[in-house]
């Protein structure tokens, strides 16, 4: 079993203390109708469709249900992200945990959820192109940011990536700094889209890019650059962040 498989395993085994609920309540100004919910309560919870549960997960707990109904789907969200498309984008998903303050939960479902990502972000790294290992990740700025979406402090993610030696996870360094560097240019950072609310995660990420180490390692892996139609901008995008390291030096 790899680790992904052992993490929904663990899910699903932590989170069957939360029961199928009755009814799952809508928002009672109309937003939602009152049987949006209903076909999810008619099948057990591994045998759901991802797809039936998309327009659910993006307004779970704001206008539908509660906080122990997304536990109880989570297990089944979760997979079904890992391992097929998704409707909306997947920061929405994840952000769901945030809004559910998942870091208050017990210890055990804490350390699953952690564990989880954990098992998403590390095979992650080694799968190039991203999609297909995870389908629904293009690149790995979208699952960087859907972890960071769930709150988490991205330092330990960013070292696992340091210390992920393999040509795919180099590729997908090369990827990043050709597609972003313009966004850390005069001391910025990701601040548009889903980072504009993840300040903390986005300054952890320029610190990781702009490290001497981090920086040689781009240069040493400048021979994985693809001829995409977006190669041209690579170097410029490393002058960014070289001059970038020596402003914050």
């Amino acid at each position: 079993m790899d680790a992904l498989a052992d993490a929904l395993k663990v899910l699903y085994e932590t989170f069957a203390r939360y029961p199928r609920p009755v009814k799952i309540e809508c928002c009672p100004c109309g937003c939602t109708k009152p049987d949006a919910t209903a076909n999810l309560l008619t099948v057990s919870l591994r045998e759901l469709r991802f797809s039936d549960l998309a327009d659910y997960s993006l307004s779970a707990m704001s206008t539908q249900g509660s906080v122990d109904d997304f536990r109880y789907l989570l297990p089944r969200l979760f997979q079904g992200i890992a391992e097929e498309t998704y409707s909306y984008n997947p920061e929405i998903l994840f952000g769901k945990l945030s809004y559910a303050k998942w870091r208050d939960w017990p210890a055990d479902e804490i350390a699953a959820v952690k564990s989880s990502l954990h098992a998403l972000w590390e095979p992650g790294l080694t799968s190039f192109p991203l999609e297909e290992r995870l389908p629904e990740f293009l690149e790995i700025e979208t699952l960087l940011a859907s972890i960071a979406a769930t709150g988490e402090a991205l330092e330990p993610y960013l070292n696992i990536w340091t210390d992920n030696k393999t040509k795919e996870a180099d590729e997908h360094l090369i990827q990043f700094v050709t597609m972003y560097a313009p966004d850390f240019v005069d001391g910025k950072t990701f601040n548009t889209g889903f980072w504009s609310d993840l300040n903390t995660q986005a300054k952890a990420l320029r610190r990781w890019l702009l490290q001497p180490g981090t920086l040689l390692r781009i240069n040493g892996a400048a021979y994985l650059v693809r001829n995409d139609g977006f190669e041209h901008l690579f170097r410029p995008a490393v002058q960014t962040l070289e001059a970038e390291s020596h402003r914050s030096a």
